[in-house]
C-alpha cells in the first residue's frame, strides 16, 4: 500500500499553515548537505576558534624560539677558452654550460671547505662550513650561484668573500694542463657578496599566517570528527529517518516566562502566548491530524531513557487538549519513579494501582485538577510487580472502560529502554508518542526504543523533542521566542 501522508504543524509555522510532510522510510539517511555542514561548523565555532588561534600561537612561538639565519650571496661568471670562429665559440659556450654543474658540487667539497674555513677566519670545521654553503648552476647557464647561511651576519659575509677567493683559484689549479700553459676555463665573481641586514629565516609573518591555516583546518577536522563521533540526535530528519514516523511536536526550551509561578513543570496556557504553549497547542492540533478519520485519544508518552521530559510533556499536552474544550485525564503509569503527581502538587496515596489490585475503584481514586477539563488518576502505592499489572486484563479493560469517559486519556509511562511498561502500555491503547530531549539523547537509545515497540507490536504514532538549551539565532524557535517575547514586551508596556 502507498504511504500516506501526514499533515504536520511544524515549529515557526501557524496553525492555518498546515505543512504536509511525507513520512520516510525506516532507515533512510537524509545525507549531509552544505546546510549540515554550516551547521556543524557554527555549533562548534569555539573548537575552530581556539584550534586557529593556537596554531597562530604556536607559529608565533617557533619563529621566536628560531635562532634568525643570514644569507650572503655571491655569483660566479664561467668562461672557456676557445677559438675565433664561431663554431670554436659555440663549442666553447657549451663547454661553460658542462663544467658549471661540476662547479656547483665543488663548492661542497671538503678540501674547498677546509681552504674556506681558513681563509675566512672562522672557527668552523669543514664539515659545518660544507653544511652552511648550498650552489645552483641553471643548465641552459653559464652563472654559477652561491650562497652561505649562518646565524652571524658578518661570519656569513667573511665566509662568502672567502669562497670568492678560494674557488675561483681552486678552477684554475684544474683547468690548468699538466704541460703548463693557460687555463682551459676561468671563473670570476659578477656579483660580490654584501653585508646582510635582514634574516632570511624565520618568516615570523608567514609562518603565522601558515598557522593560521593549519589550524584552522585542523579545527574544522576536528569539528568534523567530533560530529561524527557524538550520537546525539541534533536534527528531526534524523529522527524521522531513524524511527520512519514524523516528529509531531518541538518542544522549546523553556524560559522563566514559560513557566508557572506555583509549578514550574507546567506551562502557564491562560497567561498568553509563550513560545511554549504554542508548541504544545501545534502538538496538539498534529495529533488530532494523525488519523483524521480516527484520531488516537489514549496516547501513552514514553522516553527512551529518564530525564527526556516527557512526564511535563504528558502534563502541558493534557492541559494544550483541554484548553481546547476536550475533557482529559492524565493517567500516572510509571509505577517506578512517578513525577507527575509531585509536578501537580496532587496526592498520591491512592490511584492505579488499587484498580488493577482489585481494591477499589475508578470513581474512587480520581482526582479532579484546578485545571478545568484535566483530571488525574495518581500511581497509588508503587507495586513490587509494575509490569505484570500493567500488562493485566483488568488494564486493558480500565482503559477500553476510560475511552468512554474522556475525549482524551494520556498515560504517563516508564522509559523504553530499562523496563518493558512503556511498551506493554502502548500495544493495549492507541499508540505510543516518543519523547526526545534532543542533543542529549543518543540516536542508538532512539533506534532501540522504536524498535523495543516494534517487538512488543506496539504502534509508534510519532515524536517529540524536547530541547536541552536554548534555540540559536536563525532556527525556527528563535524566532518563535523573539516573536511571542516581543509580543508579550509590547502588551506590558500598553497596559
Amino acid at each position: 500500500m502507498p504511504q500516506q501522508s501526514s499533515v504536520i504543524v511544524r515549529p515557526g509555522s501557524h496553525l492555518r499553515n498546515r505543512v504536509t510532510s511525507v513520512r520516510l522510510p525506516r532507515g533512510k539517511d537524509p545525507g549531509v548537505d552544505l546546510r549540515d555542514l554550516l551547521s556543524v561548523l557554527r555549533a562548534r565555532w569555539i573548537a575552530i576558534v581556539a584550534a586557529t588561534l593556537l596554531g597562530g600561537l604556536l607559529a608565533l612561538g617557533m619563529s621566536l624560539l628560531t635562532t634568525p639565519t643570514y644569507q650572503a650571496k655571491l655569483q660566479f661568471y664561467v668562461t672557456v677558452a676557445g677559438g675565433d670562429s664561431a663554431a670554436a665559440a659555440y663549442q666553447g659556450s657549451l663547454g661553460a654550460q658542462q663544467r658549471v654543474q661540476s662547479y656547483a658540487a665543488l663548492v661542497k667539497s671538503t678540501d674547498i671547505a677546509q681552504k674556506v674555513a681558513d681563509a675566512s677566519d672562522v672557527d668552523l670545521s669543514a664539515t659545518e662550513v660544507a653544511g652552511r654553503v648550498t650552489a645552483t648552476a641553471d643548465a641552459k647557464t653559464v652563472l654559477l650561484n652561491v650562497v652561505v647561511s649562518d646565524a652571524d651576519p658578518q661570519r656569513a659575509l667573511k665566509m662568502a668573500e672567502a669562497f670568492g677567493d678560494v674557488l675561483p683559484e681552486a678552477i684554475q689549479g684544474l683547468e690548468t694542463p699538466d704541460g703548463g700553459g693557460p687555463a682551459l676555463a676561468k671563473l670570476s665573481v659578477v656579483n660580490p657578496p654584501a653585508l646582510p641586514t635582514v634574516p632570511v629565516a624565520p618568516k615570523t609573518e608567514q609562518n603565522i599566517a601558515i598557522g593560521l591555516a593549519l589550524g584552522l583546518l585542523a579545527g574544522i577536522g576536528i569539528a568534523l570528527l567530533a560530529n561524527a563521533l557524538d550520537r546525539r540526535v541534533k536534527s528531526t530528519e534524523q529522527l524521522e529517518a531513524i524511527s520512519g514516523k514524523p516528529v509531531v511536536g518541538s518542544i522549546p526550551f523553556r524560559k522563566n516566562e514559560d513557566r508557572n509561578k506555583d509549578a514550574a513543570h507546567i506551562v502557564p496556557f491562560r497567561e498568553g502566548h509563550s513560545p511554549a504553549a504554542e508548541s504544545f497547542r501545534r502538538l496538539r492540533t498534529n495529533l488530532q491530524f494523525l488519523n483524521v478519520d480516527n484520531p488516537p485519544r489514549v496516547v501513552v508518552l514514553t522516553s527512551s531513557v529518564a530525564t527526556e521530559g516527557k512526564s511535563e510533556t504528558a502534563i502541558n499536552l493534557s492541559l494544550a487538549l483541554a484548553e481546547s474544550g476536550n475533557r482529559v485525564l492524565i493517567v500516572e503509569a510509571d509505577l517506578r519513579r512517578p513525577l507527575v503527581v509531585s509536578y501537580m502538587s496532587m496526592p498520591d496515596k491512592v490511584g492505579l494501582t488499587n484498580i488493577l489490585s482489585g481494591q477499589a475503584d475508578f470513581a474512587d481514586v480520581v482526582q479532579e485538577t484546578r485545571h478545568d477539563g484535566v483530571d488525574l488518576l495518581a500511581c497509588g502505592p508503587l507495586p513490587p510487580n509494575p509490569s505484570e499489572l500493567l500488562a493485566s486484563d483488568m488494564a486493558q479493560h480500565l482503559f477500553e472502560d476510560l475511552r468512554g469517559k474522556y475525549d482524551y486519556v494520556i498515560i504517563d509511562s516508564p522509559p523504553l529502554l530499562p523496563v518493558t511498561d512503556g511498551a506493554l502500555l502502548a500495544r493495549i491503547t492507541d499508540g505510543a508518542l516518543l519523547v526526545v530531549r534532543s542533543r542529549r539523547t543518543t540516536a542508538d537509545q532512539v533506534a532501540q526504543a522504536v524498535d523495543n515497540l516494534a517487538k512488543a507490536d506496539a504502534p509508534l504514532l510519532g515524536l517529540v523533542t524536547v530541547a536541552n538549551r536554548p534555540a540559536k539565532k536563525g532556527s525556527a524557535g528563535y524566532y518563535d521566542s523573539y516573536y511571542y517575547s516581543s509580543k508579550n514586551s509590547s502588551m506590558v508596556e500598553q497596559s
